[in-house]
């Protein structure tokens, strides 16, 4: 009985698309990549190092020995103010997190057009209990932070951006 009930969540899991996060096969021009961003040590750099590492790519020291050059032209976060509650002790807001992005090849020629993922988490915040609040607000942008990479991990494998990379690299 048990495993009747193991295949039927196995069945129904790959029956609604669920697919396990786990390394991406990308296009070949993006085997050898070289990641470009104005903050090389942050968080969301180290973690997109991490994912490509995951995922087989080599990753260039330098654009001019890397095939193409993924681009992180800005991470942005902003924060929404939702509600304040009647004693005006508690405030819930929307947190943003916004990259942008794009790819080129080692010369700086653009390969696709700018590329947005944004992700957004809702925090209430209670005057009684600011530290906390402010640790929790930290914990979500990382959460966004890997779920951002997992978006952009995506549509790097995509078959539109394999598309556009593949002729590109026969144009060449």
């Amino acid at each position: 009985m048990r495993n009747l009930y193991c295949l039927i969540i196995c069945l129904w899991l790959s029956g609604c698309g669920f697919h396990a996060r786990g390394p991406m096969t990308l296009a070949p021009p993006l085997q050898n990549l070289y990641l470009q961003t104005a903050d090389p040590y942050g968080q969301l750099a180290k973690n997109i190092r991490v994912y490509l590492k995951m995922s087989g790519i080599h990753l260039a020291q330098t654009p001019a020995a890397a095939t193409s050059v993924l681009e992180i032209l800005s991470e942005n976060t902003s924060e929404q103010l939702l509600n304040i509650s009647g004693t005006q002790t508690t405030r819930q807001y929307n947190l943003i997190l916004t990259v942008a992005y794009r790819i080129t090849d080692n010369k700086g020629n653009i390969l696709t057009d700018t590329q947005i993922a944004t992700e957004t988490r809702s925090l209430t915040i209670d005057a009684n209990q600011m530290l906390s609040s402010s640790n929790q607000a930290v914990s979500l942008y990382q959460q966004m932070r890997i779920a951002i990479v997992y978006d952009i991990m995506s549509r790097l494998a995509s078959r539109d951006i394999t598309a556009v990379l593949t002729k590109s690299k026969s144009a060449t």
